[in-house]
């Protein structure tokens, strides 16, 4: 069992996977990054980060496995639920006069996020009327999500207890089926969502959306890659379209906050307003 792992180490995994297949960890918080690599390190039986970074480079399905375990579930579903009612009684109005509007949630790790977006859209009989694209950095991930997940029944009672303060109309246990000690959601929710691997940090900005969910990621990136991302979000959104991030997180301190109207401080609701 490898205990802990430094700087050096960890800098030579970082560059062995941008020179291997593009993707750029460097300005992901070093701490959230070595805690991630020394789960995937011991979940495997690692001993030598030599052989770790040999396979990685020379074995592509074996680098998807390990990036899928190393990334963070962020979230449960309907986490802070006054920012989705907020949502839902504030804003869902304003993309409904479009009849058709598109909605953007990038970054999937286990898809809590998609499906709290999908199960507000369906109660405000919106479901139909909008493209949801999902996206994420591992394929494997993005299979996951597309066949319902697999999700822990105590994550969904925490999802459950979160969902009961956001709606008290029904139980999201409406929304998934039991299979043994797992739950996993119904497929029939994503008729309209269309899945695509897709990077920030290294593919072009993807446009036209009235509205992002992006929450509780920014967190886990420094200053430089917040600033990075948040360009993005701010070009795949339409004028006047909507951001949404976790009520930890900030778009206030980037350099692309002049482009955006803070709608709710406390929910982290932003606008995007012309330049």
């Amino acid at each position: 069992m490898i205990y802990d792992i430094g700087i050096v180490d960890t800098k030579k995994v970082i560059a062995a996977i941008k020179e291997t297949y593009n993707i750029d960890f460097s300005n992901f918080a070093l701490t959230a990054f070595k805690r991630r690599l020394l789960y995937v390190l011991n979940e495997n039986n690692y001993a030598s980060i030599v052989d770790f970074i040999s396979n990685i480079e020379n074995n592509q399905l074996l680098f998807e496995k390990y990036l899928s375990q190393g990334l963070v579930d962020t979230t449960e579903m309907f986490r802070d639920p006054s920012s989705w009612r907020e949502i839902r009684d504030q804003h869902l109005p304003d993309l409904y006069k479009n009849r058709e509007f598109k909605v953007l949630v990038p970054g999937l790790t286990s898809g809590d996020d998609l499906y709290t977006l999908l199960i507000m859209l369906k109660e405000a009989g919106m479901l139909h009327h909008a493209k949801v694209t999902a996206t994420s950095i591992s394929e494997i991930r993005l299979k996951n999500v597309e066949l319902g997940g697999h999700y822990d029944l105590k994550k969904m009672e925490i999802g459950e207890a979160n969902y009961k303060r956001f709606s008290d109309d029904a139980s999201l246990s409406a929304y998934y089926t039991l299979e043994g000690t797992k739950a996993r959601m119904n497929r029939d929710l994503l008729e309209n969502v269309t899945f695509k691997k897709y990077s920030f940090l290294v593919d072009e900005a993807l446009k036209g959306f009235h509205l992002v969910i992006y929450r509780n990621r920014l967190i886990y990136f420094n200053p430089t890659l917040q600033d990075k991302v948040t360009e993005k979000l701010i070009k795949s959104t339409l004028l006047g379209g909507f951001i949404s991030t976790g009520s930890k997180e900030s778009l206030a301190n980037t350099s692309y906050f002049t482009k955006l109207t803070c709608l709710n401080q406390e929910e982290k609701l932003y606008k995007k307003r012309a330049e």
